[in-house]
Parts: C-alpha cells; sequence; structure tokens
C-alpha cells in the first residue's frame, strides 16, 4: 500500500549557484563519500548531483519527516544497483523513521535534462492485515 509520494524538481542554474556560492562543504555536509565520488566521476556531475539531492527532498515529502530534528541529508543515499536502477539507502535517523513508519521500501525514480533535475519517491507501507501473525488478506 501506498504511504505517500514525494516529487522534486530542481532547476540547475540555481543549483549552480548553491554549488558556487556555497562549494565543497555544502556538498559534503549533503552527500556521502559514494555519492560524490559517483557524481564526480559522470560525464555532468552537477546534473547528477542535483538529482540525488531532488531524490533526498522526494524522499523526505513521501515519508513526510521533511524538517524533523535529527534528519541529516547524508540519512538518504542514492545508490544504483547492479542493473543500474536507482535506490535510496537509509541510515540514522531516516533509517528509524522508516521502521517507526512501517515502510516496507522507499522506491525512487531520477531524471535530468540540461536544465533540470527531478526525482519521485514512493514510500511503500507493509498494509496493517501483513502485521498481524496469521495475518491474510
Amino acid at each position: 500500500m501506498i504511504f505517500g509520494v514525494g516529487l522534486d524538481i530542481i532547476d540547475l542554474v540555481d543549483f549552480k549557484k548553491t554549488i558556487d556560492r556555497s562549494g565543497e562543504p555544502f556538498i559534503e555536509r549533503v552527500f556521502t563519500e559514494r555519492e560524490r565520488q559517483y557524481c564526480r566521476s559522470q560525464p555532468h556531475p552537477l546534473q547528477s548531483f542535483a538529482a540525488r539531492f531532488a531524490a533526498k527532498e522526494a524522499s523526505m515529502k513521501a515519508l513526510g519527516i521533511a524538517g524533523e530534528e535529527g534528519l541529516s541529508w547524508q540519512d538518504f543515499e542514492v545508490l544504483l544497483s547492479e542493473s543500474g536502477r536507482p535506490r535510496i539507502e537509509t541510515h540514522g535517523y531516516a533509517a528509524s523513521r522508516l521502521i517507526s513508519l512501517g515502510i516496507e521500501a522507499l522506491q525512487v525514480s531520477l531524471s535530468h535534462s540540461q536544465s533540470a533535475a527531478a526525482a519521485v519517491a514512493v514510500a511503500v507501507k507493509q498494509p496493517v492485515w501483513a502485521t498481524i501473525p496469521g495475518g491474510t488478506r
């Protein structure tokens, strides 16, 4: 059952201004080491960073936890599966909130063009009947 859906769109001109203004401290605060390595290895690192930023925002929206105390940007890590499909790995506060909310999966899709990056996140919750021993629908 769908618990929540989040969408975020990043204007690349604005995102570049943020990067130029805030520099490496922003990159290190928002992105994990694995994300930084991946994005910097791509032909268009700005688009890769922006898509991952959008995925983190979309994930917070899907879970309804944006702005909660204790939440860190790095609690959401955008990685690629072996097939190349993006996936979200949660850490810290976000991981504990997934458990407390009963979220069994957080799906994400990324997209970018020359002018924008976007992400959609869908939080999937285990149906209540499935949490009851012997429960069936």
